[in-house]
Order: C-alpha cells, then sequence, then structure tokens
C-alpha cells in the first residue's frame, strides 16, 4: 500500500533548524519549499505537489539527504519561510543575494552603476534581490511597506497583489535611502512625496523602474514600477482580439488618416494596445512620433517624447512642436484637457492618424466625455475612426486547467448558458493561483454613419452603445464570457473585471 503523504497546517507547522540549514532560504524561494524536520539521513520538506519529481531529486541533490514530501498551501510555505528562517540570519542572507547576472543603474547624474560599498551593502543586496525576484515573477509592481514590527514586501502579478516576504524593520531605512539613490530621490526628505527612476537589466533585458515615496505613520512606503524598455513582440494577434475584432483592427490601421480612442480605467492595457497597433504601422515610411506621461516602451523608428510640466512641457505643448515635425502618425499618451484635445482633432482632419487614450469605462462613453470635455460633437464624428475598450483578465495556468460545471446560481447571475468551463488547480507553475499570464477583452465601437450621425446628435453613451449592439457591436461582457467558454479565462475574473464595470 502506497505510503499516505503527511499534511502541513497552520496549526502543525514546526520547523527544526537543523532542517533550515540544509535548504538556503533563496534556494526554498525559488522553489517554493520549507523544510520541515531532519531525522536520522531523512529530510521532510512541506511542497504544493510532493508528486513532482524532478523538484524531488533537486531537492536531494542540493541537501544530500533523503527526501519525505509533505503537501501544504503555497500560503503555509511563504509564511512559514518568513517566520522560520527568521531575523538571525537576514542580513547575511541579503549578502548572499548579489549575483552578477543583475545590474542595477541609476539614469540620473550620468547613469553610473551603483555598486555595492561599506555599511550599506546588505540593502544594496536585499534591493538587487527584490528587483530580481520580481521580474523573474513576471511582477509589474513592488511594494514596500513598513509596519510596526516587519517591514513587509508585496508584488502584484498580473494584476493581484501578493505577500512576497517580511524583513526585519530595521533594514527600511537603508532599503528606502538605496532606492532613493538610485531614482535621484533626496534621502533627506521624509515628509513630502517624491518620484523617480532608474533602470535595471536583467539576462537581456531592460527595465524601466518608477519610484514613488510617500510618507505614512510608520515610515516612507515606497511603490516600485516595473516597465519593460522594448516593444519586441508586442503584436494585435497576442493581446486577446477574437478573429473578428482581429480583422477590424487590421482594417483599421490601414487607414491613413483619423482618430483611434483605446479607453478603459488605469492599468487596463490601453499603451500596450495603441504600441502593439504602432508595430503593425509601416515606420520606415511613415514618420511616426509620439508624446507621452511616461515612455512606457522604446519602440524602433519612432521619435519619442516624455512630458516634462515642471519646465512647460504638458501635452499641449508637446502636440505644437509635433506638428511641425512633419509626422504621419501621432499618439498621444492621454487626452488630459481640451486644448490637447481640440490639437489632435484638428491633426486627424488634416491627414493625420492619431491614436491616443481617455479614461471611461466603455467604447460608447469615450464619444461621450469627448463632447463633455468642450468638443463640438460633428468634428468628433468627422475625426474619429474607433473606440476601443477593454480590460485585462487573469489567464488560466495551462499546467493545471480544468474543466468544471459552475453552479446554476454563477450562471444566473452572469445570465449565461450553462458549460462547461474551466478553471485552475493550482500548481507549482502558477504559484498555487490557478492563474498565469493576462489577456484582453475587448469592444470595439467604430464609427461608422450611423454611429457618426449619433454623435452628431449628441446622443448619450446609453444610446450610443444600443446603437452599436444593434450593429452587431459584442460588448465586453460577452467577450470575455467568450473567453471563458474557450478556457482561456474564469467566469470569477469575469465577474471581477468586466461584469461589474457594466453594471
Amino acid at each position: 500500500m502506497a505510503q499516505q503523504i503527511p499534511v502541513i497546517t497552520e496549526l502543525n507547522l514546526y520547523v527544526d533548524d537543523a532542517a533550515l540549514e540544509l535548504i538556503p532560504r533563496r534556494e526554498a524561494m525559488r522553489l517554493q519549499v520549507l523544510p520541515i524536520q531532519l531525522v536520522g539521513n531523512r529530510l521532510m520538506v512541506a511542497m504544493v505537489q510532493p508528486e513532482d519529481l524532478l523538484k524531488l531529486d533537486e531537492l536531494r541533490r542540493i541537501t544530500g539527504r533523503d527526501i519525505q514530501a509533505a503537501r501544504a498551501d503555497l500560503r503555509v510555505i511563504d509564511r512559514g519561510i518568513s517566520r522560520f528562517y527568521g531575523e538571525k540570519d537576514e542580513l547575511e542572507t541579503a549578502q548572499a543575494l548579489v549575483e552578477p547576472g543583475l545590474v542595477v543603474q541609476a539614469d540620473v547624474r550620468g547613469g553610473a552603476a551603483l555598486g555595492l560599498g561599506g555599511e550599506d551593502a546588505p540593502a544594496v543586496a536585499l534591493v538587487n534581490e527584490l528587483i530580481e525576484a520580481a521580474i523573474l515573477a513576471r511582477a509589474s509592481d513592488i511594494h514596500l511597506e513598513p509596519g510596526v514590527n516587519r517591514l513587509q514586501v508585496r508584488l502584484r502579478v498580473d494584476g493581484v497583489l501578493y505577500d512576497h516576504q517580511g524583513y526585519p524593520l530595521d533594514l527600511h531605512q537603508a532599503v528606502v535611502s538605496r532606492i532613493k539613490i538610485m531614482g535621484g530621490l533626496d534621502i533627506s526628505e521624509r515628509r513630502m512625496p517624491q518620484d523617480g527612476r532608474f533602470d535595471a537589466r536583467l539576462r537581456g533585458r531592460v527595465f524601466d523602474i518608477r519610484v514613488s515615496a510617500v510618507p505614512a505613520i510608520t515610515g516612507e512606503t515606497l511603490v516600485l514600477r516595473l516597465l519593460p524598455k522594448t516593444a519586441t513582440g508586442l503584436k494585435l494577434i497576442e493581446l486577446g482580439f477574437g478573429p473578428d475584432h482581429l480583422v477590424q483592427m487590421e482594417e483599421l490601421v490601414k487607414r491613413p488618416h483619423g482618430m483611434i480612442f483605446a479607453t478603459g480605467p488605469t492599468g487596463s492595457g490601453k499603451t500596450t494596445t495603441l504600441y502593439a497597433i504602432l508595430s503593425r504601422l509601416d515606420r520606415v515610411g511613415r514618420n511616426v512620433i509620439t508624446i507621452e506621461d511616461p515612455v512606457e516602451y522604446q519602440l524602433t523608428r519612432a521619435t519619442q517624447i516624455q512630458v516634462h510640466e515642471r519646465i512647460g512641457l504638458d501635452f499641449a505643448a508637446g502636440l505644437r512642436s509635433i506638428l511641425r515635425q512633419d509626422p504621419d502618425v501621432i499618439m498621444v499618451g492621454e487626452i488630459r484637457d481640451l486644448e490637447s484635445l481640440r490639437m489632435a482633432i484638428q491633426s486627424a482632419l488634416t491627414g493625420h492618424l492619431v491614436l491616443t487614450t481617455v479614461h471611461c469605462n466603455d467604447a460608447a462613453s469615450g464619444a461621450s466625455r469627448l463632447v463633455d470635455m468642450g468638443a463640438e460633437p460633428f468634428l468628433v464624428a468627422s475625426a474619429a475612426s474607433v473606440f476601443l475598450s477593454q480590460r485585462l483578465v487573469r489567464k488560466i495556468c495551462d499546467q493545471c486547467r480544468a474543466e468544471y460545471q459552475p453552479k446554476q446560481e454563477e450562471l444566473d447571475q452572469l445570465e449565461i448558458d450553462g458549460g462547461p468551463f474551466y478553471r485552475g488547480r493550482g500548481c507549482d507553475h502558477c504559484r498555487g493561483t490557478g492563474y498565469y499570464g493576462r489577456t484582453s477583452c475587448f469592444e470595439i465601437m467604430v464609427v461608422n454613419d450611423a454611429v457618426s450621425a449619433a454623435i452628431t446628435r449628441k446622443e448619450t453613451a446609453s444610446e450610443l452603445r444600443h446603437l452599436s449592439h444593434s450593429l452587431g457591436m459584442r460588448s465586453l461582457k460577452d467577450d470575455a464570457v467568450d473567453k471563458a467558454r474557450q478556457g482561456e479565462t474564469t467566469l470569477e475574473e469575469v465577474v471581477r473585471a468586466v461584469w461589474v464595470a457594466e453594471d
């Protein structure tokens, strides 16, 4: 009879020091395991999947011991690593985490590389480790939050925050100072918010890292946003467009002039979609110029301008300069004021292709938003080619996807028929979440003659929405549910990211 696998929970979690010494913290974090107990030559190790033979072989190689696998939830393992490795070796751990594979550069005062040195070496090493861990985990943001007793670090992966690790509070000020130096901030200013940036290079990839420091009652809270500095590989077909939407977009990007509006809340992927459109365009025979705040990707054969409002270079001033540069295609990172909107519309009406974003809930609301800002309805109707709305949803992990039948109340809530549908069971590949990566859900309101006439009549967003649906536009919810039926995402993600937005 097969040996029963032990189950480790918060209630029966106990770790001895002899077991901890066999697996360094770094390896425990990388493999997502927790050494529990050493008895003779046998080491008990908690894992999410005790049946993973490759991981068991690697543990035997690392420890030189026989491995007895126990089953544990990933949250139990993460908390155990934070709790039992403890404060006693965290400074040594931080020093050991320095690797030549990661080069962190401050892009201020000449961009010289900042190396290890003196008493700050543990903080330098810890910052390098955090950036490396975030990049390898595909995180978009690093949150450093000082508490009463610990410095808590969280990573945002696929749009959701997860606890990464806790550190001694004594490290907080040194870590903050290190990041401030890298980002070009004033290390003596702790009462006012500050913003900065620096570059990080890991395994041939370069990231632009934006730093935000905000004073809180327990100390300064820092958020680092990681932006890859290349648009290579951004393709429309990879963003989540369905076959019908892809055909529409391919036709739209062939137009020599007009305006393409990407709409949606902050963090919904609007800028990435615009870059995918720019990547699709001929940038050899056309002059492509962008003005953004910030420049999120570096695009070859394009002139990219960074907004600097402190010196007077805002979107309006930038647009005025761009129009003297003989552009064919203009991308404006965001329409924020009436002056910028009017210049963008005029550019589209005089033969330029203009791409930009507007913050609103759906495609139909985009046209109403422009009119509310003060633009003449007939100019909006004449200049706009399409209003595209999108949301990001997490993708089901390919390694643990399984079919299931949702409860009837879930189907009733979404007003859809039965499945089958899919969800992830949770595995090492997805860190037990059931999700890996994200995709977009879209709705595309093409400004044809009927929609143009409705905009000119100043019809409401609701009326524009009903008209577009009658002409065949699929809603965000319809596109999201289709992706759930195809096994790309879950109904829970549809409710979280799309359904609530439509209500």
